[in-house]
């Protein structure tokens, strides 16, 4: 299923007039995006303190998940099974809708629009091949009946059930919703994007597909790889932002936005 909507995502992404700045120059596109993938791989080689420091929370974050993975295993699946396939179906139809809003809106002359639609069709892109590539080197089982695999590991291991870490569903709502949250759409509809991006997550693990780190590791991945593109893009508004909160002693997000 995930090559399938990959695919889709990929068709949409190519039908569409390519970004401004390749427009500009008559570059294929694809080369752009070649580009953009080397950019992303090589990025760690230029980072700063500020951004090591950031890995190293978002690390801690995936280590703090870790601990609680065996007392929550299978303490997600009772009842809303209706819900939860909601979550699973929007981690591919939210950048699906998006290429298409965008995409058609850039194909009328609209550049910004244009750029959005690639900026999302990359995201969604890296972001698969980064997870996947997380997946295979890992190889954590996925949740089993007894809940008591979490710390099982078969490294660089094809297998779909050594596939665990982290949660490519969760990646790619979390990437979609932080290229969005720099769009035109209104704030209530960006909010919304990572309010649903979160019951995907919940979805996840409703369904004993992923342990609570898995999901965590996979938001973290998507929502820097979205931020990256977005800026990479050039497309980063200083309205809003999505951070980090800490309160009480609990782990959570909050929408800071400037007047």
């Amino acid at each position: 299923m995930d090559r399938r909507w990959l695919a889709l995502m990929l068709a949409l992404c190519c039908a569409w007039p390519p970004p401004v700045a390749t427009a500009a120059d008559g570059r294929c596109p694809m080369r752009g995006v070649a580009a953009d993938g080397a950019a992303l791989a090589t990025a760690p080689a230029r980072w700063g303190e500020w951004q090591w420091l950031t890995l190293a929370g978002g690390l801690g974050a995936v280590g703090l998940a870790a601990t609680l993975d065996d007392n929550l295993a299978g303490q997600w699946s009772h009842g809303n099974d209706g819900l939860a396939e909601v979550g699973n179906v929007y981690a591919f139809a939210a950048p699906a809708a998006a290429l298409l809003y965008y995409g058609v809106r850039g194909s009328r002359g609209d550049a910004a629009a244009a750029n959005t639609a690639w900026a999302v069709g990359e995201s969604a892109l890296f972001t698969f091949v980064a997870n996947g590539a997380v997946k295979v080197v890992v190889g954590r089982e996925r949740p089993n009946r007894s809940g008591d695999n979490e710390d099982t590991f078969h490294p660089f291991s094809f297998d779909d059930n050594h596939q665990s870490f982290p949660s490519f569903h969760t990646g790619l709502a979390f990437s979609t919703a932080a290229v969005l949250q720099d769009s035109d759409l209104p704030t209530a509809a960006k909010v919304a994007a990572y309010g649903l991006a979160g019951l995907t997550a919940w979805s996840r693990l409703h369904d004993d597909d992923h342990w609570l780190s898995d999901t965590v590791a996979g938001g973290l991945l998507g929502y820097a790889i979205g931020r990256w593109t977005v800026h990479r893009k050039g497309l980063a508004s200083a309205t809003g932002y999505l951070m980090p909160q800490v309160a009480d002693g609990r782990l959570g997000l909050a929408w800071q936005h400037e007047f």
